[in-house]
């Protein structure tokens, strides 16, 4: 129960963005754009190839095959409306290809959101981008040469009949659209990425133009809607991996440089860093250190007192506490301190499965994790070491804060380790003896 809810508030924390955009040109829509003077019509038009070509942009730099993928799959599609169908369906023409593309645009798109995300530097990412260039020029050039309308007495029965009388989206995309969202959910809910988010609100979308296709500037504007829908899963990504630690799933040390560079005139700085952490990855191995690092992070966000945690760099964390004094701030970081400490930690074993469900029921019917050759039994303690300091009136500076807090954290290294030392609480200046000492 708990992993569904989970997993929910996951997927809907990812769609809060796209649906608010889509309400968004939802209200646009049915709104009386007909006032609008003539260069804001055309801006309206234009827009859609603008936001593609800004998303082709920036799906390349990003390296984001898929949305790359999904921008230029709508171009293609929104391309062929302005250019052959602002024209009535009623020619012969017109409407097979409308039927047409209104079954290449949830096809095309759900191939995309079906694979996986492999980049751009590959082969078969290329092809998945010929592949319906190639299509839709085909399909212009037919339109052109009035060939489509020959094609009208072999369609099926599903796209001829409408599902709904007066509107023009057929019983069979219906249906297919119907199939590709449900689908694209499934995707959705197992992967819980922007770029699925993004892909499941697009195919919501979609039915829209072609239920709608009379009113005026509706595929511009929701050809506008979806590319900015790919927009903001693209500079979210990129913010994700600016700002956020992959491995920990902390905000990383850029992340904490803006915290700093916008705190008032009270606040405590928490750094720590893990003991004997290059000594135990020498001993376990890197993978190890990856779960040691994780199960910290873990324990880490779960600080009271209003602290936020960041990845700092290697095995070196840090909380920042706004408004907070040392002592204020002193007992949260004890409870993490003494929570680390007595927490059993078990080093994942080879077969050990990564789903949460699937390792409860491994562990309802007994069956027992191969033991690697660098494991044991035995549970490992992994402790932390931690300096904090206040800003006062002679640090001015979050720099100076940080490197108080940092003499602070080599001062209970050298006091031998597993504690807590506040700045104002060190009597000396601490001397780092060895490298040993801070491994």
């Amino acid at each position: 129960m708990k992993d569904s809810a989970f997993v929910t508030i996951q997927v809907l924390r990812l769609l809060i963005a796209p649906f608010a955009l889509m309400l968004m040109a939802t209200l646009v829509l049915f709104s009386n754009l007909s006032r609008l003077s003539p260069e804001l019509q055309l801006l309206i038009v234009t827009l859609p190839y603008l936001l593609g070509a800004a998303n082709l942009l920036l799906g390349f730099m990003f390296n984001q095959s898929r949305l790359l993928f999904a921008a230029f799959n709508l171009l293609g599609v929104y391309a062929l409306i302005q250019l052959c169908l602002q024209t009535p369906l009623e020619r012969p023409d017109n409407y097979v290809l409308f039927s047409l593309l209104s079954l290449l645009l949830p096809i095309n798109q759900f191939v995309i959101c079906l694979a996986p995300e492999r980049g751009l530097l590959n082969p078969g990412a290329w092809l998945r981008l010929l592949l319906p260039l190639a299509t839709y020029l085909i399909l212009g050039f037919l339109w052109q040469q009035q060939i489509l309308g020959y094609w009208l007495g072999y369609l099926p029965m599903l796209l001829l009949e409408l599902l709904v009388a007066g509107h023009y989206l057929s019983e069979g995309a219906a249906w297919l659209f119907g199939l590709t969202f449900v689908l694209s959910a499934l995707v959705l809910s197992l992967r819980r990425t922007r770029a699925d988010a993004a892909l499941f609100v697009s195919l919501l979308i979609m039915p829209a133009l072609f239920f709608w296709f009379d009113l005026t500037h509706i595929s511009p504007l929701l050809f506008t809607c979806i590319q900015l829908i790919l927009c903001q899963a693209l500079v979210s990504h990129s913010h994700h991996l600016a700002f956020i630690d992959e491995l920990t799933g902390l905000p990383a040390r850029r992340a904490l440089q803006e915290q700093l560079s916008s705190l008032g005139q009270r606040y405590t700085l928490a750094m720590m860093d893990i003991d004997h952490f290059k000594q135990f990855n020498d001993r376990h191995g890197h993978d190890a250190g990856d779960q040691v690092l994780r199960m910290v992070a873990s324990q880490l966000k779960q600080v009271g007192g209003g602290g936020r945690v960041f990845r700092y760099g290697g095995e070196e964390f840090t909380v920042l506490f706004r408004g907070k004094t040392e002592a204020e701030a002193l007992p949260y970081l004890e409870q993490l301190r003494e929570a680390i400490a007595g927490y059993p930690l078990h080093l994942r074993q080879p077969n050990r499965t990564e789903n949460a469900k699937a390792g409860r029921q491994q562990r309802q019917t007994g069956t027992p994790a191969k033991r690697s050759t660098q494991g044991s039994d035995k549970a490992l303690r992994v402790t932390i070491s931690i300096g904090l300091c206040e800003r006062g009136p002679a640090q001015l500076h979050s720099d100076e804060v940080m490197q108080l807090a940092d003499k602070a954290l080599y001062a209970a290294k050298g006091a031998g380790r597993n504690r807590t030392l506040a700045n104002s609480q060190q009597t000396r200046r601490p001397r780092r003896n060895s490298q040993a000492d801070f491994a």
